[in-house]
This record gives C-alpha cells, structure tokens and sequence, in this order.
C-alpha cells in the first residue's frame, strides 16, 4: 500500500504541469535611410506590421511550460542589434534536459517597420504574417503558413510544411510549400509558383507582363491559373492525371490532346509554364 501511494504520488508530480511563465523583450531603433530588417527565430510566430519612416521596433515574448521532471530551460538567446540602417532580430530557445514529462517553448515576435524596407524572415517552426508594404522580401519557414497582403517589389515565400496566401501583390513573385495549398493573386513581372503536395491557385491581373518564363506547378494537386486578356504568353500546359479545362481564345501552335495544351497568346515568346502531375489543370481569364 505504501509502495503504491508513492508511485501515485509521483505519477501525480509528473503530469502535473506548471502555469505557462512569460518573459517580454523590447526594442526600438531609429534609421535615417531605407532599412533592412533581419528576423531569426527556431521557434516562433513572426507577425510584421507598418508604422512611420525612419523607425523600427520590435516585441519578442516568450512562454515556457514545463511539465513533469526536467531541467530549468536555458536562457533564450536574445540579440537586439543595429548597425547603420540594418537591424537584427534574434530569438532563439536552447532547449533543456528532459527526464520524464516535457518542456514547451515558444516566441511571438511582433516587428514594426516602415513601408518601405527590405524584410528576411526565418522561423524554423511558426507562422510569419506581414502587412502591406514595398521593398525585398525574403520570408522562410520550416513548419507554418506564410500570408501576406499587398507587398510590392521582389518577393520570396518558401515553406516547408504550410500554407501561402497572397492578396493584392505586385512585382516579381517566388512561392514555394513543400506540403501545402498556395494561393496567390497580383500584377506580376517575373512568377514561380510551386507546391510538393498541394493545391495551386494563381490570378495574374490586368497590367501582367512576363519579364522572363513563368512557372506554376504543383506535384499533387489541382492547379488553377487565371490571368488577364491581353497577357502576352507563349502557353505550355500539361496534367498528367486530370482533366485539362480551358477557357481562353488560345491561337494553338504546338497542339492540344487531352492533357496538354501548346499555344501562343497575344504575339507572346516568354513562356508560361503550367504543370501538375497528379490533378486537374484548370487555365482562364482573370476578373
């Protein structure tokens, strides 16, 4: 009976988890030029708005629940720093030892930045948001969503694991996910779009111009592409297992089966690349 009661109480020692802690850093810097923001966490949501010209700041929070037998964690690696009108933002946790529950810890970094700057974001497992703004953006994740609204210039999204949306772009578009839906719309320059596992959605507006060939591809999934009436493209479309649906006054210079389609639109030569391996390819006109 003794022996059981121990082993009762330390079940209960161990399933008990402590109230999450919290710790907050801040930090506010001033520019005089157009400044770059670095972003760098392993574990965090980045979420990036847009405040006056010549001012950046930045919130880091972060929890730590602790459950069962372990270690204190380590203390985060916070590094807040400025040189010129570059700014860097790091958030790291360093784990801990765990001897028989768990350990949870993560960030929430909110950045403030002007509307026109340069933006890299890298977060090994979380979400990164941005407001609209103009500028070089690099946004990386290993595990989360990507969704951004009304960003203009050189554009980069690449997640691993998630999903991309893009509202009102403009410029010249990357967009790759790994596993996950991407659905993007804009006025585009230059456009690859790709998913591993996942459903493509893409609306080229009015104003499109093809700079260099476009790509939009997708391994397992349908892909969607809309783009304006007078985009002038040279079209090279092919599903390998679906249907192939299009709605477009195509002049068909190549040939056209059932899962390919060859044609020039418009007196166009940059080449528009539509491929999915397993799902239906679906090619209209924009609204």
């Amino acid at each position: 009976m003794r022996l059981a009661t121990l082993f009762a109480g330390l079940l209960a020692t161990a399933l008990f988890a402590a109230p999450a802690s919290a710790r907050i850093w801040q930090k506010s810097w001033s520019t005089t030029g157009r400044p770059t923001i670095h972003v760098t966490t392993n574990d965090g949501q980045v979420t990036v708005h847009r405040g006056k010209a010549g001012a950046v700041s930045a919130r880091i929070e972060y929890k730590v629940k602790i459950w069962g037998w372990s270690s204190e964690p380590r203390e985060p690696l916070i590094d807040l720093q400025q040189n010129g009108d570059v700014v860097t933002i790091v958030a790291k946790e360093r784990g801990s030892v765990v001897v028989f529950g768990g350990i949870s810890e993560d960030f929430t970094i909110e950045v403030t930045v002007p509307e026109d700057c340069d933006l890299d974001v890298s977060s090994g497992d979380g979400s990164i948001e941005v407001d609209p703004g103009k500028g070089r953006y690099n946004l990386t994740t290993s595990d989360g969503h990507i969704t951004v609204d009304r960003l203009r210039g050189e554009i980069r999204l690449v997640t691993q694991d998630g999903n991309i949306s893009g509202e009102g772009l403009d410029g010249a578009l990357e967009a790759r996910s790994g596993d996950g839906r991407v659905a993007v719309n804009g006025r585009f320059d230059r456009l690859s779009v790709h998913s591993g596992d996942g459903r493509v959605d893409v609306t080229a507006r009015q104003g499109s111009r093809p700079a260099s060939p476009w790509s939009v591809t997708t391994t397992d999934g349908s892909l969607t592409m809309r783009i304006p009436q007078d985009l002038p493209v040279m079209l090279d479309a092919a599903c390998g297992d679906g249907r192939l649906s299009v709605d477009l006054p195509v002049n068909v210079s190549g040939g056209l089966t059932r899962h390919t389609l060859r044609g020039q639109l418009n007196g166009g030569n940059q080449a528009l690349k539509l491929r999915t391996t397993d799902g239906n390819l679906t090619i209209a006109l924009a609204d």
